[in-house]
């Protein structure tokens, strides 16, 4: 760490995720453990959501060979921590008499396709490898590191970008789900799960405003919170319900064992009757706080004019003055004009 990145909150929340990172592969990939699987994924998250933040500041090459090794370790873990999810799922609903029997079938099946997964994992490079290659945020740190200046307002733009998103596509969703209540065919779709990502993005880029020293009221980060939840929880009940439709489709149940498709069939019912709730859920929760939330928002992160990425990082010009060696010159020789104020450094948003 160099002497003036105490003051640097944006690049210590970074180095943060990096650390949490390297703590986290080995016992996502050596030991299984849910935990570390969960953590490691989330800190791809965020430093991908950080690292699009700064992308017009960033050199595209060590860029993308950063970004390429965070995306292959969360691809790589993705289907282990999909598998726990639901398995952890399937174990508190095996406590409701009407599901507890399909949900011990199908837990009891995903118990072995997660056995199966650990085993091809098994075959390929272990975790020194993935912690070598990490070492490519080195190269994209010093950029982040000149680039400094730019950051307070790239986050700014970024927000408002993100913002103006997810309130477009959360309308869309209740408007959705509002014509649907009434019988009607919605004028136009819109994907819950676009919602969902779009909110994610957007609070990992809070986050890291927050590092910068960007305080928003609590009430407004526990409302967003609880937005994001119901919509995990949608997406949750939704994964279960068509993995328990797949599992059955590759067994072929409804041939070998017609009551117990019929049970994992009610099964599914319930568990989409539970992501409608949900996505219900999120709905009334943003007709009553949403305006509120993105109010707040904008108003703690005012835009202002961006210059060109060159822009951002170039030095500011320093004028030399020169002393004249014998008297005054002609008239005009000591009168040229101060160079241009340099322009915010900002750059356009993600």
């Amino acid at each position: 760490m160099s002497r003036n990145d105490d003051d640097f909150g944006l690049l210590r929340h970074l180095d943060d995720l990096l650390g949490e990172l390297h703590d986290s592969v080995p016992k996502a990939i050596k030991e299984f453990d849910a935990d570390g699987i969960h953590d490691a994924r989330v800190a791809t998250r965020r430093l991908k959501a950080a690292i699009g933040l700064l992308e017009p500041v960033l050199s595209s090459s060590r860029r993308k060979a950063f970004e390429n090794v965070l995306k292959k370790l969360r691809r790589r873990l993705g289907p282990l921590r999909d598998l726990d999810v639901m398995i952890e799922n399937l174990a508190k609903l095996q406590s409701k008499p009407a599901q507890a029997v399909a949900s011990g079938w199908l837990r009891e099946r995903l118990e072995k396709r997660r056995e199966d997964a650990r085993a091809c994992m098994n075959d390929k490079s272990g975790s020194a490898d993935t912690l070598a290659k990490l070492g490519a945020w080195w190269h994209v740190r010093e950029e982040i590191e000149e680039a400094r200046e730019a950051a307070d307002t790239l986050l700014g733009q970024s927000l408002h970008l993100q913002l103006d998103a997810f309130a477009e596509r959360a309308a869309g969703v209740v408007r959705q789900l509002a014509a649907r209540e009434a019988e009607e065919e919605p004028a136009e779709r819109h994907d819950p799960h676009e919602l969902r990502i779009a909110g994610k993005l957007l609070r990992y880029t809070l986050e890291c405003a927050q590092s910068q020293g960007h305080d928003l009221p609590s009430g407004v980060l526990r409302d967003f919170k609880q937005m994001q939840e119901a919509l995990g929880n949608w997406h949750d009940d939704v994964v279960l319900m068509q993995q328990a439709m797949q599992v059955s489709l590759d067994e072929m149940l409804a041939l070998h064992d017609p009551a117990m498709q019929e049970k994992v069939l009610d099964l599914g019912r319930f568990l989409l009757r539970l992501s409608v709730r949900e996505l219900a859920n999120f709905a009334r929760l943003w007709a009553k706080r949403g305006e509120a939330v993105s109010r707040t928002i904008r108003e703690r992160f005012p835009l202002t004019a961006a210059p060109t990425p060159a822009e951002a990082q170039a030095p500011v010009p320093v004028e030399t003055v020169i002393e004249p060696e014998t008297g005054p010159g002609p008239v005009g020789s000591d009168g040229r004009s101060a160079p241009e104020e340099r322009p915010p450094d900002v750059a356009s948003g993600v």
